[in-house]
């Protein structure tokens, strides 16, 4: 066809603008025929002709030849794997402790920490107004005027990408469908905005200063900011449900292909007056979340897989007045739904509605409930009280724990823990359900991961540690923690997995240490030896790093890969320490997931920060 029938059909929505482009360039070239393929955008509608007929043709503009659209990542099919997570609990700062005040029956209910006006009992948290500025980058003063719940979300959401082994080159790893890297969604919950209240206080207009900020948007999107994350971030609010409608819409967006890997989690304080009542309580919980493909080929640790979810809502009040609620046919039809299915066995008043339980188990594809166990806000009432946001996250990791431990922690009708005995010999499963104030019902089944067995991999030879910091005072604090774990009556992980979950798994910043050891003995005593003494450490934060340039040079990955084979461990540490980039993950195959490893946390070294330089709660 020539030029005028091919802008003729453009005109006619015949043709899209791609095809166009490709017509006229083969007429100009001389190019064979092109085989056009139906446009996939609905035609634009051929322009009126004027009354008096049809106009004449005059000069015809260039076709605009529109970029192509960015690649979609396919939808991804398959269950989701939570591969890691952290929190802060009444009376228990980290989720070891956590489990032991599970297991225990642990009441957490006291008086508020000196320094909370108030004497109402509750669940709360120690030393809310301290963070670590330095850690992250932040300056001190801007700091100050975010919201402790906001800090403290920041801390335990990096403590759950560590847990995942997920905050150096395999965060970077993680890419859009178009290439963009750290493409991680972030949705959460978070309490009321009490600092802002605080604040708002000693405003004056006559000294106006600045305010923090009161929105539960900045939540997420300060965490994908500060680690550059280019994923959905977004914040929900359904009160004590909003932590699992949180990760129902994760799940989504994992299975839409909008983002590699998805955090979720909540925070909730009580730092208001009018926030605080008999039996309330605060706690701030994340967890990192995959889809089970990816966390296999990535040889990621998995704490246990996600199943299946749904959401809906029950009205608190179905007699309330409201426009066509008291219709016959709405009352009929309410009959029916509630006529064509049979409660599920063991639920409780707080506990989410029929319709929505039997939804999550049918999209996880369990047919029954026997042998289900079933998880419900009162699970954690004596852990953390009433919560609010952070109640769904509370009962979301007791019951992810309850899954990796394989023991059952006291509930209903076992006032004790008890090994969770597996008759029906499948993987073990807890359906999860919490209900809003506002009736928001969100249900999540979690199942046992059961990886292959494996031959075990005993260290072949010597290992290469690392760890790294921001400051001196921070890399010091960390290697006291892992000569804790090293020292301690706790399990200690194999030489190499612990050596390889460091290298592959964490950020390498600034202030580096690095050592070669046979064993977990020979670790210990290097790094007591580091902290007893304060052995200088190398310190990049004032340039000088890579001074040879390898970085730049493209045939320094087949210097190291060379290095890495031949076993050169000493020359690899010393590259490692003068700044070079070395992506461990590239160097070291990956197996298929396994159980996590559990390794301390970077150390923060919190200081307080309140609103105009004052101390603030405990």
């Amino acid at each position: 066809m020539d030029e005028k029938e091919v802008l003729t059909r453009f005109k006619n929505g015949q043709l899209d603008r791609t095809q166009v482009a490709a017509l006229l360039t083969g007429a100009a070239t001389g190019a064979g025929p092109v085989v056009l393929a139906r446009p996939e955008l609905r035609p634009h509608p051929a322009p009126a002709e004027p009354a008096g007929g049809p106009a004449v043709a005059g000069p015809v503009a260039d076709p605009v030849v529109e970029p192509a659209a960015p690649p979609v990542a396919p939808p991804v099919a398959g269950p989701v794997a939570v591969v890691g997570m952290a929190g802060r609990y009444p009376g228990a700062p980290d989720l070891a402790a956590f489990w032991r005040q599970a297991c225990g029956g642990y009441d957490s209910a006291s008086t508020p920490p000196a320094g909370r006006p108030g004497d109402e009992r509750g669940h709360y948290l120690e030393r809310v107004q301290d963070f670590d500025p330095e850690f992250f980058g932040i300056d001190a003063h801007e700091a100050a005027l975010m919201d402790p719940q906001e800090r403290l979300f920041l801390e335990t959401a990096w403590e759950a990408l560590e847990d995942a082994g997920c905050t150096g080159g395999r965060l970077d790893a993680l890419t859009a469908a178009d290439g963009t890297p750290r493409s991680v969604g972030v949705f959460t919950g978070a309490g009321p905005g009490d600092y802002a209240l605080l604040a708002s206080r000693t405003w004056r207009r006559e000294r106006p200063r600045p305010m923090p900020r009161g929105g539960q948007w900045s939540l997420p999107n300060r965490l994908s900011a500060l680690l550059g994350l280019t994923g959905p971030s977004q914040s929900v609010d359904t009160a004590e449900s909003s932590v699992l409608v949180a990760l129902h819409l994760a799940v989504a967006a994992l299975r839409r292909g909008e983002c590699a890997a998805a955090l979720v989690g909540g925070a909730r304080l009580l730092l208001h007056p009018s926030s605080r009542h008999p039996g309330a309580g605060e706690g701030v919980g994340a967890l990192l979340l995959k889809p089970l493909a990816r966390a296999l080929a990535d040889g990621d640790g998995i704490h246990c897989l996600v199943r299946g979810s749904a959401v809906g809502h029950t009205a608190p009040d179905p007699t309330a007045p409201g426009p066509g609620r008291g219709s016959r046919s709405a009352g009929a039809r309410a009959a029916a739904a509630r006529a064509a299915g049979t409660p599920l066995a063991g639920a409780v008043p707080d506990g989410v509605s029929g319709r929505v339980s039997r939804e999550a188990l049918r999209v996880a594809g369990v047919g029954g409930v026997d042998g289900l166990v079933r998880e419900e806000a009162g699970a954690v009432r004596a852990l953390v009280g009433d919560a609010g946001v952070a109640t769904g996250v509370a009962v979301l990791t007791r019951a992810v724990l309850q899954l990796g431990h394989r023991v059952l922690a006291p509930g209903a009708g076992h006032a004790r823990a008890r090994p969770w005995e597996n008759e029906e010999h499948g993987p073990r499963r807890i359906s999860v359900g919490v209900r809003g104030a506002g009736g928001a019902d969100a249900e999540v089944v979690l199942e046992e991961y059961l990886p292959h067995a494996a031959e075990p991999q005993a260290s072949a030879g010597p290992e290469l540690f690392l760890l790294s910091a921001p400051t001196p005072a921070h890399l010091a604090a960390t290697a006291r923690r892992f000569a804790g774990m090293l020292g301690g009556a706790g399990p200690v992980p194999p030489l190499g997995r612990l050596a390889r979950a460091l290298r592959t798994g964490r950020a390498a910043m600034d202030c580096r240490f690095a050592a070669v050891v046979a064993d977990t003995g020979e670790l210990a005593r290097v790094l007591e030896e580091f902290v007893r003494d304060g052995a200088p450490c190398a310190d990049l934060r004032g340039g000088g790093a890579d001074p040879l340039g390898l970085g730049a040079v493209p045939e320094t990955d087949g210097y190291l890969a060379a290095l890495w084979q031949a076993g050169h461990l000493h020359q690899l540490r010393g590259l490692w320490l003068s700044g070079l980039d070395v992506d461990w993950a590239v160097l070291e195959p990956v197996g298929a997931g396994s159980e996590p490893v559990s390794l301390p946390a970077s150390a923060f070294l919190r200081v307080p920060l309140w609103l105009g330089g004052e101390e603030g709660p405990a």
